[in-house]
């Protein structure tokens, strides 16, 4: 993996040209649990396009594409922020509405001020398996480290063994079952937690 290491780049936010590749990697990601709720990949990714706040995003990039990237949620600061107008507009009245209550209610309302969630990681299906999530992993925690957060949360499904493996590599244990995401999933879900080590 040496090679593909010195490839890669994290890099702190998603540049604004990459917005709609980022969030094509992202519907890709969770197709199966967000399909029913979106629709089309061109329905879904545009409503996803316009909900991610790019400043609060990391990216693995190689050669200046995303190959993945995380979502961070903290200090009142959500990564999705999903509106009603757009859902309406690319779903209709009735799908729209439910998609927007589902999404805005897929993760913690309100978290403490020393935690942080993560909202999304998700790496390309060709680039899986290769240390990415990883990487992309240990850089939320450094950014969390320097803002001065001890905590970090996710939600996880149960059927993402290979996510399941990887959090509790590092170090991530499961604090409860999951919240409204179980509204998107058809597979249980739980909440993981990690404290971070102070430097």
């Amino acid at each position: 993996m040496g090679s593909l290491d010195s490839q890669i780049e994290i890099k702190l936010g998603i540049p604004e040209e990459l917005r709609h590749q980022a969030a094509a990697i992202c519907y890709e990601g969770f197709r199966s649990q967000i399909e029913f709720l979106l629709g089309s990949q061109q329905k879904g990714v545009t409503i996803l396009e316009q909900s991610l706040n790019l400043e609060l995003g990391l990216t693995a990039q190689i050669q200046g594409q995303i190959v993945g990237f995380v979502g961070l949620k903290y200090e009142n600061r959500p990564f999705f922020q999903f509106e009603q107008s757009r859902c309406i507009q690319e779903l209709g009245i009735l799908r729209g509405l439910l998609a927007f209550l589902i999404l805005n209610n897929s993760s913690p309302v309100k978290l403490l001020p020393n935690e942080m969630y993560i909202a999304v990681l998700v790496v390309d299906d060709s680039m899986r398996g290769k240390g990415i999530g990883t990487l992309l992993m240990q850089a939320a925690f450094e950014v969390a480290q320097q803002d001065k957060i001890h905590v970090v949360v996710l939600d996880v499904t149960d059927s993402n063994t290979s996510a399941l493996r990887l959090y509790e590599r590092l170090g991530f244990k499961s604090v409860r079952n999951g919240f409204l995401r179980r509204l998107i999933s058809t597979s249980p879900n739980r909440t993981m937690r990690k404290e971070l080590i102070s430097s």
